[in-house]
């Protein structure tokens, strides 16, 4: 996996993604960057049928995954028959195209 680093505050253990200012749980500033790391679980997700003009594609299901190391994310879900619940594989990968040029993002299939 690539390009994916959440921030774990130092005084109370708060994970964010992406990062804030200040610790959305503490309010102090002092971070320590993390990736994320193991299997990811569904914990949710949505399927988006009316997309931004350019995006020819019905039927995007988006999803929030929660990793091992408890980094919460949000990515494109690459299952036929998502589940709540279920384990997946992370990767970074172009999830549209916008004027031609690729986009990446976090994408997640079956583990």
């Amino acid at each position: 996996m690539n390009t994916i680093t959440a921030y774990k505050c130092n005084h109370c253990g708060y994970i964010m993604y992406p990062n804030h200012m200040r610790c959305l749980n503490c309010n102090e500033r002092d971070f320590e960057a993390i990736t994320p790391e193991g299997k990811a679980e569904l914990v949710t997700y949505t399927i988006v049928n009316e997309l931004p003009w350019g995006i020819d594609e019905r039927g995007r299901v988006l999803g929030i995954v929660k990793f091992e190391n408890g980094v919460k994310a949000l990515g494109l879900i690459l299952v036929d028959d998502p589940k709540i619940g279920m384990k997946l594989s992370a990767g970074w990968q172009p999830v549209r195209v916008i004027g031609g040029q690729k986009t990446y993002g976090l994408s997640l299939s079956k583990a």
